[in-house]
């Protein structure tokens, strides 16, 4: 966590779009078009995937993968120009929503103009052959930041985002480029913006052990927060996926949580995003159960750190946009019952003690449920996300009587301690 993150972060929800199929027109107009209903959702950051020309040198798909970065200083043409971004920016703006960017920093599209004019700017492999580390990403090439002439070129990029107003940076593969280079490009960027908002997508640590078992430098979570506000939650992805798939119990998930508490810094946010264009859609690891897909999502407000919503949430869809084809969210298949909770699940995190409490904890009751409460004196904030549908009594410290779940405004009873789970999501605030 970096010295001068903001505690306030806490309280800001993440909105992931993908420019190229957020809507037919693929556009950021077709995203201004929307901007309306995704602010009276109440979210707080409009993160976009990344806006830049796409390589065709070894493209995957059609349209390619927006992660192969042939222009770090320009704009996709399919999605728009730069005053079209303008434009997108200050809408944003006057809706007070923040507009983040997508930022590759770690490797370029094979035809890259530095490829030809400045080579010296990327990885060589054994044979002296550029490359890329991961086998996987084959449409791109690595780039060298032991070269440090880099370092001022990409700094020098960022500030002219910033410049043009832009509010965040989500940072691809973070741990892949050196710590000190992101303490330097913060450094740089506060000077313009001290309340910009940097969030790395860390890596699974079973992936951060294959890199470095292989020699090459990939930085843990604890290490990234010197210099990030925000780390993904994908240093327990791996027990949630193994949850999902039936390989281990809940209370593995819930021991990695309890972990974070202890391994990070006391004031350490993580964006809880457990569905995003990298991940299956939470129906789709649910096979499609609305029910614990609505504890899923109530569990990523509940849990400490920054709320992340992936764009098509709303129409409880278990399909993950192509990403690299046009393959637009359909938009005519929303919930609105569920578009009321979610809007219920971002004003809950809005309340003060999600950021200012003296306790956080996530208990194991031995149940197939997320149970995850806040304290602050006699203030009490209670997550009960019923992620297995159990049938059962929990035990909470609340005095007997009536009271309203905040979730979805239904009246719900504790008698003597005791708590009647729900099918839905309970959320109790005294």
């Amino acid at each position: 966590m970096a010295k001068d993150t903001l505690k306030s972060l806490s309280h800001q929800v993440i909105y992931q779009v993908y420019p190229r199929n957020h809507s037919n027109a693929g556009t950021f107009a077709g995203i201004v078009a929307d901007m309306d209903r995704i602010k009276d959702l109440g979210v707080d950051i409009l993160y976009l995937l990344p806006i830049h020309p796409i390589g065709k040198a070894a493209r995957k798909g059609i349209l390619g993968s927006p992660y192969s970065i042939k222009d770090y200083r320009a704009i996709n043409p399919e999605l728009g120009t730069k005053d079209d971004f303008k434009v997108l920016i200050s809408e944003a703006h006057k809706r007070e929503l923040k507009v983040m960017m997508d930022l590759v920093m770690n490797h370029t599209s094979r035809d890259h103009e530095w490829i030809q004019t400045k080579p010296e700017y990327y990885y060589l492999n054994n044979e002296d052959k550029m490359g890329n580390k991961v086998g996987d990403w084959s449409d791109i090439q690595d780039l060298d930041f032991d070269h440090l002439p880099l370092w001022d070129e990409m700094i020098d990029m960022l500030k002219e985002w910033v410049e043009l107003g832009v509010d965040g940076f989500r940072c691809d593969v973070a741990p892949f480029v050196p710590i000190d280079f992101w303490l330097k490009a913060r450094d740089e960027i506060n000077k313009l913006n001290p309340d910009h908002i940097w969030l790395a997508e860390s890596v699974h640590k079973e992936f951060l052990k294959h890199m470095r078992d292989e020699g090459f430098l990939c930085h843990s979570d604890g290490e990234m927060y010197a210099a990030f506000d925000v780390c993904y939650d994908y240093d327990i992805f791996q027990e949630a996926e193994d949850y999902f798939k039936g390989k281990k119990p809940l209370s593995a998930f819930i021991d990695r949580l309890q972990l974070q508490d202890m391994i990070y810094p006391m004031n350490y946010l993580k964006a809880r995003a457990y569905e995003n264009h990298d991940v299956a859609r939470l129906m789709q690891q649910t096979k499609n159960d609305v029910y614990k897909t609505k504890n899923w999502v109530a569990a990523i407000f509940g849990l400490k750190g920054m709320a992340f919503l992936y764009a098509g949430i709303e129409a409880l869809t278990d399909r993950l946009p192509n990403l690299f084809d046009k393959d637009p969210v359909d938009w005519s298949k929303i919930d609105t019952e569920f578009t009321e909770q979610l809007k219920n699940l971002i004003q809950i995190k809005k309340l003060p003690i999600t950021s200012e409490y003296t306790k956080y904890r996530v208990i194991d009751d031995g149940l197939n449920i997320l149970h995850i409460e806040y304290q602050k004196n006699e203030e009490k904030l209670i997550f009960l996300c019923n992620v297995g549908q159990v049938r059962d009594d929990v035990k909470i410290d609340f005095p007997s009587g009536e009271y309203n779940n905040l979730f979805n405004n239904k009246k719900i009873r504790v008698d003597d301690g005791f708590i009647r789970l729900s099918k839905y999501p309970i959320i109790l605030h005294k």
